[in-house]
């Protein structure tokens, strides 16, 4: 049985969240900075704000499901 979207996509999140913690350990510049504020953690945050509504999303849907069924 497949996975939830929206736990599948918080999972990803955290492995790529992993991934870029490992890499902030070797890179130091004024790039690494401006990649953490201007992209990361702008696409964190929207992830994580998308996830939660989708969350939401497929609680109404299963629970209407449950709802209809006969």
């Amino acid at each position: 049985m497949p996975g939830r979207p929206d736990q599948d996509g918080n999972h990803q999140l955290r492995v790529l969240d992993a991934a870029w913690q490992e890499t902030r350990q070797h890179w130091h510049d004024d790039m690494t900075r401006h990649f953490d504020t201007g992209y990361w953690m702008p696409m964190v945050n929207e992830s994580r704000s998308y996830l939660g509504a989708l969350g939401k999303l497929m609680d109404l849907l299963n629970a209407a499901e449950r709802d209809t069924e006969y």
